[in-house]
């Protein structure tokens, strides 16, 4: 069954991606990945403390509420 693609506003999400490195606490430390995401409409920035907490975030801006899940048609 098709949908009407038409009833529902395309959305998107636009951000700027910063990723950068800094030294471990102790000397001998490997260095620790950081990771920002700003908002170029609204120039908010959010931190993340590692990958998996940005694909958290990612992943609740892209969820798709199950009553409009493709796998329901």
């Amino acid at each position: 069954m098709d949908r009407d693609m038409g009833k529902r506003p395309l959305q998107y999400h636009s951000f700027i991606l910063t990723l950068w490195t800094e030294g471990g606490a102790l000397p001998n430390a490997p260095p620790v990945w950081r990771i920002s995401l700003q908002d170029p409409r609204t120039s908010e920035r959010r931190g993340f403390k590692d990958l998996a907490e940005l694909v958290r975030f990612l992943d609740g801006r892209t969820a798709v509420p199950p009553e409009e899940s493709p796998m329901d048609e």
